[in-house]
């Protein structure tokens, strides 16, 4: 036996001690004191290696934390510079979207990869001295998706508390609708009866952060908005599935520049709306005004628009628009 297993099994503290020194260097290597690296540069770069040899505690930390939310990567919103405008036509989802009156500046642009990356979501704003008169939802699909995928863009257009529902006679090939419906804004959250609408509108991730982003840059919204949706549903004819286009005009009721809506809250309703002729005016003139919109909010479905501007009562939609 020899002189240092003996001295291991006959002197515990003497252990304890070596332990210990063995565990202050490794920590001295991983943690070093800066006097110590400041004086010995050989030092300094033995420790810098070792420590990026390592992973670090954040790293570790991010590490798990994209363990627990593997899906956060995979959902896209961007925000574009609020300064562009659009009047007329606009590019989207390799589709055509023909806009309302006024200037529209992009607001956000979201989508899901997750659940379904082939679907293209944009909001654009309109407004005029700071409030809203108009906000834009345009979703489309990029591929073609199931037509099961679609069932709440169908319903949006089957519910008792629309204003207005209408639709084309169905051919087996494609299905189109378009209906008017009333929206409160109750702090900057949009509340809607129609369920299917109230999905859309209520969607956590991109609604929040599109009002967000308007309430963060100074621009109010009114306490009444009235939604003139519009939805395409066709077979693809690449292969199996379908492809839609959806397009909400969230349209304001109030005078420029003004919050003030008219008629009482109750009379923004299906119901409702009779007992005000102020309320039942702005109904009539959106219900006339998407009837003339739908059969170019088609053509842009197809990327068949005139290359001409669209005729004032076309885009001219009852909001102020400027």
């Amino acid at each position: 036996m020899s002189a240092f297993t003996r001295l291991w099994q006959r002197a515990p503290v003497w252990r304890v001690a070596l332990f210990t020194a063995g565990a202050c260097s490794v920590f001295s290597v991983m943690f070093p004191a800066p006097w110590l690296t400041s004086r010995l540069p050989a030092y300094a770069k033995l420790t810098f290696k070792i420590s990026h040899m390592l992973p670090s505690a954040a790293s570790s930390a991010d590490s798990s934390e994209d363990a627990l939310r593997p899906d956060e990567d995979r959902r896209t919103v961007s925000a574009p510079p609020m300064d562009a405008q659009f009047e007329g036509t606009l590019s989207f989802a390799g589709r055509q979207l023909p806009l309302p009156a006024g200037k529209w500046h992009p607001l956000l642009n979201y989508q899901d990869d997750v659940a379904h990356g082939e679907i293209l979501t944009s909001l654009y704003v309109r407004s005029e001295q700071g409030i809203v008169t108009g906000l834009l939802v345009a979703q489309a699909t990029t591929q073609s998706l199931p037509i099961t995928d679609t069932q709440l863009v169908q319903d949006e257009c089957h519910s008792n508390f629309n204003f207005m529902s209408e639709a084309l006679p169905q051919d087996g090939t494609h299905t189109e609708c378009w209906m008017t419906s009333p929206i409160r804004v109750a702090n900057n959250v949009f509340l809607t009866s129609n369920p299917a609408l109230q999905a859309l509108l209520g969607s956590p991730m991109f609604i929040p952060p599109a009002v967000q982003r308007l309430t963060g840059m100074g621009f109010d919204l009114p306490p009444v908005l009235v939604d003139a949706g519009w939805n395409r549903i066709e077979k693809s004819k690449s292969g199996p599935g379908v492809d839609f286009m959806s397009v909400h005009m969230l349209t304001s009721p109030a005078e420029a520049g003004s919050k003030t809506v008219p008629g009482a809250p109750e009379n923004w309703s299906r119901a409702g709306m009779s007992d005000s002729s102020a309320v039942s005016d702005f109904v009539r003139r959106t219900n006339a005004w998407l009837r003339g919109w739908s059969p170019y909010l088609r053509q842009g479905f197809d990327s068949k628009l005139p290359d001409t501007a669209l005729p004032t009562t076309v885009s001219a939609d009852p909001a102020f628009h400027g």
